[in-house]
């Protein structure tokens, strides 16, 4: 099942974009949007239309630089 951001759903699929996949719902986490945007709650999500991309709790992408505190460290690098 393919998944959209905020930007996908209204760009590729022309519906509301406050119902993209994720979108945090108010039963989600801790049950109330208010706190993950006090808490600037952030989320590493695979979008269909854009990869992987961060979003926040309206599944809004968030700015590029959140992603390089996700990368994934090779182990044999220096080897």
């Amino acid at each position: 099942m393919s998944n959209y951001c905020y930007d996908c759903t209204k760009d590729i699929l022309g519906v509301d974009p406050k119902w993209n996949d994720f979108a945090s719902p108010p039963s989600f986490g801790h049950g109330n949007w208010e706190w993950e945007k006090e808490k600037k709650i952030l989320y590493k999500v695979l979008c269909e239309g854009c990869g992987v991309i961060v979003v926040d709790y309206e599944g809004k992408k968030v700015n590029d630089t959140f992603l390089s505190f996700c990368e994934r460290i090779e182990e044999d690098e220096d080897e």
